[in-house]
Order: C-alpha cells, then sequence, then structure tokens
C-alpha cells in the first residue's frame, strides 16, 4: 500500500513539474570515438524543451558514489579520470532545471567501455569495372576491425544491404561490390566497432556509426576526350592556345567529372609539363612557337578515361627571307636552343636538340652539309616562356641536284603559251632556292626568264603561228643552278575567222540589237494600254447590195443636157444640134449616160452591166451634190495619153479620155 502511494506520489509530481515549464531531456548516449583504453568519452542528449535558460547537470552512480558534471549544452565532455573503473556497469541520467523548477531523464545502466562510435566512414576512392565496385574506406582512429553495413540501390528504387568485417593491421579497408553494368547506383556505409564479447553482451552497448552521405556510382569512362584547340594570336614570342573538350555521358558523368591536363612549357627541361585540373570544360594556355604537347584525361568517382594527347606542330616552317627574329635577349634569363633536321627538307624529326648551353654558332658549324634544319631560341624569366628566335639553316648550301618535275604545257594558242612544272623537293635543292631560270629557245632566238622560288607556273607571250619552241627550266641557289628539265612544243596556226576581239564586239552587238526589239515591243504594249486605238469608221454593208436586187421603181432623177466644148468653141454660137450631143461628146473621148423615166415592164431598172464606167453611184446619192472644182485645165505635163477621169453629177457618169494634143476646160 505504502508503495503504490509512493509511486503514486512520483507520478503526481513529474504531472505537476511538466505542468509548470520543466520537460526532461532524452536519456544520455555516452561513448568514446575508440576502442583504446585511454580514451576520453563524450555524452549527448536531446532536449524536448526550447525554453531558454536550462541547466542540465549528468549525474553517474556506480552504486557507492554519485558523480556530477554541470553542462550547459546538450552535450557534454567527460574526463577518463574522473570515471573510475569504466569496465563497470553505472547508471547515468540528465537533470534539467529550469528556474526553481528540476527533472530527471530516464535513467540508463550501461559499461562505459563498451560504448564506442565510430566516425561515418569515408569512401577515398571507387573503381568500377566489368560489373565490380571496388571500394576503399577509411581505416577507423585505432585501426581495429571493424564491421560494417552498406547499402545500396538504383535510384527511386529500395535499399539493399549487406555487411562486412575488415581485418586488423591494414592501412585501408576494402571491399568488393558486384553490381549490374551500364547501371547507376547509389550507396552508403556506417561502421561498428568489434567489442570484446564477454564484457559487451548487451544490445544497448551495439552503436553504429552515422551513415556516411550518399554517392552517385556512375559507370566507368571508356573513351578519352573529344578534345579540339585553336590558336588565336602570335604575341610577344607566344601563342594564345584555346583547348575545348566535350563531357562524357550523362551515366559517366553522374555525380560530376574533373579533367586533368598536363601541358609541356619548357623544352629543354626533361618532363617539365604544366599540371592543372579544372571542372569545366575549357582552357586557355599559352605556349611557344616549337612543337608543345598537351594531355587530358577525364576523372569520375569511380576512375578516369584513356589520356588524351594533341600535339600543336610548331609554327610553319619559314623561308630564310621570313626568319623570326624580333628582339634581342635578355641578361640574366635562361636560354633555351631547340634545333632538329627536317626529313625529307619539309618534316619534323622524331630527333629533337636541345642545350641550354650552345650558341647558335657552335651548332650551325656541327649539324650535316647541304641539309636543311631549323632552330628556336627560347627564354625564361618568372615562369614565363617565349620564343625569340626561330629559322631554318644550312650549315653549308650547294646546288639543287635535280631540276623541276612534271614539265606541261597548257592554255596554248598561234601566239602564248603556259609552262608548268613541280617545284624542286627541298631535299634536292640542298640550299636555299633563290629563283628558276627558264629559256625560250625557237626561230633562231633565245630568251631568258627568271621566276620566283615560290611559284610553278609561267606564261609565254609574243610567240610566232605555228613555229617550234623548246623551254629549259633549272633551280638556282647562292651557290649555283641545277640541271636543266626540258620541253618541246609547237604554236597553233593563226585562225582566219574571227579573233576574240571581233567576236566579242559582234557578241555585244547581238545583245544590244536584242535588248532594242525587246524594248521596242515592251513600249508599243506599254502605249496601247494608256493610249486608246483610233477608231475605224463603219461603213453599213447594207448599202453595197446589188443595183439589181433594189426596186427603183419609184426612184426619179432629172436629167440635164449640157454640151462639151473646146475652148476654141467657147466663142461660137451656141447651135441647136440635140441629135448631135452624142456624136460631139463622143469626139471627145465622153460618154453620157442617161436615166429614163419610165420603167420597163419587169418595173426593175435597166441592167447596169454593160456600163463601162468602173465606179458606180452610191446608193445614197440623193439630196448630194457632187461638186467639181473651180473650171482647171490639163496640160501636157500633168496629164498624159489615154489618161481617163471619171465624173459623176445629178446621176450622170462622164468618163473623159484626154489624148496628148487635147486640152480640156470645164
Amino acid at each position: 500500500m505504502g508503495m503504490r502511494v509512493a509511486v503514486l506520489l512520483l507520478v503526481v509530481s513529474v504531472s505537476l513539474t511538466e505542468a509548470a515549464g520543466c520537460i526532461p531531456t532524452t536519456s544520455p548516449r555516452c561513448y568514446k570515438n575508440s576502442t583504446k583504453p585511454d580514451e576520453d568519452f563524450n555524452c549527448e542528449w536531446d532536449k524536448r524543451n526550447s525554453k531558454e535558460n536550462q541547466t542540465h547537470t549528468l549525474y553517474i552512480w556506480d552504486g557507492k558514489e554519485t558523480i556530477l558534471i554541470d553542462v550547459n549544452t546538450d552535450n557534454g565532455f567527460i574526463p577518463l579520470e574522473v570515471l573510475g573503473n569504466t569496465r563497470k556497469e553505472k547508471d547515468i541520467w540528465v537533470q534539467t532545471q529550469v528556474g526553481n523548477l528540476t527533472c530527471n531523464s530516464r535513467k540508463i545502466s550501461v559499461i562505459l567501455e563498451c560504448l564506442v562510435k565510430y566516425s561515418k566512414p569515408e569512401i577515398t576512392s571507387m573503381k568500377r569495372s566489368a560489373g565490380i565496385l571496388n571500394l576503399t574506406l577509411d581505416k577507423p582512429i585505432d585501426n581495429k576491425s571493424v564491421l560494417y553495413e552498406i547499402r545500396w540501390r538504383e535510384r527511386g528504387s529500395k535499399w539493399q544491404n549487406a555487411t562486412f568485417e575488415t581485418e586488423d593491421s591494414t592501412i585501408q579497408d576494402f571491399y568488393k561490390l558486384h553490381l549490374q553494368k551500364q547501371t547507376i547506383y547509389q550507396i552508403q556505409l556506417r561502421r561498428q566497432a568489434k567489442l570484446q564479447p564477454s564484457l559487451c553482451k548487451d544490445s544497448l552497448h551495439t552503436l553504429w556509426s552515422d551513415w556516411s552521405p550518399v554517392v552517385d556510382v556512375p559507370l566507368e569512362i571508356s573513351l578519352p576526350p573529344v578534345i579540339r584547340w585553336a590558336e588565336k594570336k602570335w604575341t610577344n614570342g607566344t601563342r594564345e592556345i584555346n583547348l575545348i573538350w566535350d563531357e562524357p555521358p550523362a551515366k559517366e558523368s553522374a555525380g560530376g567529372v574533373e579533367y586533368k591536363l598536363n601541358i609541356t612549357v619548357w623544352p629543354c627541361k626533361k618532363n617539365s609539363t604544366k599540371e592543372t585540373s579544372t571542372s569545366n570544360r575549357s582552357y586557355k594556355t599559352s605556349i611557344t612557337y616549337s612543337e608543345a604537347r598537351i594531355s587530358i584525361i577525364a576523372i569520375n568517382i569511380v576512375g578516369s578515361s584513356p589520356p588524351k594527347e594533341i600535339i600543336i606542330p610548331a609554327v610553319k616552317y619559314l623561308s630564310i627571307s621570313d626568319c623570326y627574329k624580333p628582339s634581342y635577349i635578355t641578361k640574366g634569363n635562361k636560354i633555351c636552343l631547340e634545333w632538329y633536321k627536317l626529313e625529307n627538307g619539309e618534316t619534323r624529326t622524331s630527333k629533337v636538340n636541345k642545350s641550354s648551353k650552345n650558341s647558335f654558332k657552335e651548332i650551325e658549324k656541327g649539324v650535316e652539309k647541304f641539309v636543311r634544319h631549323y632552330y628556336f631560341l627560347h627564354t625564361m624569366s618568372k615562369k614565363h616562356h617565349k620564343t625569340v628566335e626561330m629559322c631554318p639553316f644550312y650549315s653549308e648550301q650547294g646546288a639543287p641536284i635535280k631540276g623541276p618535275g612534271n614539265v606541261i604545257i597548257t592554255e596554248l594558242t598561234h601566239e602564248s603559251a603556259v609552262v608548268s612544272w613541280l617545284s624542286i623537293p627541298v631535299a634536292e635543292q640542298r640550299g636555299f632556292l633563290l629563283h628558276y631560270l627558264i629559256w625560250i629557245s625557237g626561230q633562231g632566238n633565245t630568251t631568258l626568264h627568271k621566276v620566283p622560288a615560290n611559284e610553278t607556273s609561267f606564261r609565254i607571250k609574243n610567240l610566232h603561228p605555228g613555229a617550234s619552241y623548246t623551254i629549259y627550266i633549272a633551280g638556282k641557289t647562292i651557290a649555283g643552278r641545277g640541271p636543266n628539265s626540258t620541253v618541246n612544243f609547237e604554236t597553233r596556226l593563226k585562225e582566219l575567222g574571227l579573233s576574240q576581239q571581233d567576236q566579242t564586239i559582234l557578241s555585244v552587238c547581238v545583245v544590244a540589237l536584242l535588248c532594242t526589239i525587246i524594248c521596242s515591243v515592251a513600249v508599243r504594249r506599254f502605249r496601247s494600254k494608256l493610249i486608246p486605238e483610233v477608231p475605224s469608221p463603219v461603213i453599213d454593208t447594207a448599202e453595197f447590195i446589188g443595183l439589181q436586187n433594189q426596186n427603183q421603181s419609184q426612184m426619179t432623177e432629172e436629167v440635164h443636157e449640157f454640151v462639151l466644148l473646146l475652148r476654141q468653141d467657147l466663142d461660137k454660137p451656141s447651135e441647136n444640134n440635140t441629135r448631135e450631143q452624142s456624136t460631139l461628146l463622143q469626139g471627145f473621148g465622153l460618154v453620157v449616160f442617161e436615166e429614163e423615166d419610165e420603167e420597163d415592164e419587169e418595173g426593175e431598172v435597166a441592167d447596169l452591166s454593160s456600163m463601162k464606167s468602173c465606179c458606180y453611184p452610191n446608193p445614197s446619192y440623193r439630196g448630194q451634190m457632187l461638186h467639181l472644182p473651180e473650171p482647171f485645165h490639163m496640160t501636157d505635163s500633168t496629164l498624159k495619153d489615154n489618161d481617163t477621169e471619171s465624173t459623176y453629177r445629178n446621176g450622170l457618169f462622164f468618163e473623159t479620155r484626154i489624148t496628148e494634143s487635147d486640152t480640156t476646160s470645164l
């Protein structure tokens, strides 16, 4: 009965204490970081009261005495010397004080020697190959064997777990994990100390470390980086080089990729390279004018790619006239002289001579005669490298031993031709070629021309049509000229047709004519659209219906009789010879037609088909008057023999025939 009352009072006391504002912490978690016997301990707990001005006291009771440690934070450091025997079981709890109120956490009974919590493991390296992931882990601080728990999963899937143990006396811990190929994984690890089983039996003493951060496991990088470079500019003996490369595929780049570059910077020192690392995919650097080598590898968390090396060639081999000698050498600077033989006179050999002591005059005497070499002179000051001289050279020059090759004639006409050839190989020039000599022989004359050494063709002019010529070509150095190369040809006969200039002029004229015609047609069409056409008179065709089909029964005409006389008869008195009127008119070549008043029995007009006149009266003649002009004169100058003229008046046709001797007046 008394026990029940005590428990009830404790419960009521705790409840009143919590209600008043004192909330106890969690049970303390005490441990040391290794299995070393002289290791100090740490204790930590979680606050459940957010109020400020709290104080915490750690109580450790070993059955005889209580150890009090005042702590103002949520963890406390416990020196080993105050704990006494750590292999003995002890009770530990935390007392929290808020103002005048105090409250205690739940007590735990532990053996401190068994409470070991390692730091979370760190993956120092990973190698993935053929579905196997090799892990290298850091060793605990005491270098003891450890129990590990590893878990892995594909992204977004459930974790898979496994445990493994490591051995003592090793610098690092290792583990192999089998994974599927072509799949990205995530992994985590934690570890636990291996304790004495006779002393540490309770599971309460099993403390795992915190989990390591989640790490992405990409695929291994199988191919070297694809790198591109560009030479930007030459400045004061250096070249600016821009490097750009591609990122590996996404499955190989998971978790990030870093790139490591090695750049040759000083030719005269073996293995003198500049190493740099970057996570970018571009890099800028400066190199000298000589050949430079740059290697790059891509590194991800599981390994590195095969290396990729690029060679940036030296500045193009210059001729003797283009030697680069821009500056002088400052005293105190390091000097590097680099020279080599040009294979075939054009290609750098694999063997490159280097010296930081010899002068150029010394090396010039020691190289092979009649063979082209190339040299660079570099300087270095405060790790700044540059080229101060570069030039091809011969220790001694000779004449070419071979003439130009493949000499041919093209563009042959009656007065000109083009001769082409292949340049003499550098190895057979045996010196710096000055120019080519060309002799043109034909028609009893020989002419000489000099062509620059960098040209391989020449146009020959002022030749004779249908003539034979011989051409000789040879190269010349400072030591003399070499053998000749010969070619023969014959010019074409001059064509009798139009010359090229005449054909051009004719073509231009034809084009101009066509343009004129096209423009004229276009202008006419344009004008026809703007200016309307003048309408032509409309004549009623009904007026020209044959007289035989017309009813003339109602038509009446008034007939006038007149006499046409000669001029000399105008003064004579008129006579009544009506009968002779017809005869008189006929004598002058006139025919008189009179319209009868009476109609024939059928009521039709007399047949006019027998008329000799070529003209017929207009059917619409009524009410009209055909006027003759004023009396006119016909003279010999205007009228000829047998000329006729027809006249119509009041229904009469007069056909006048005039002879050469007649003169008629009306």
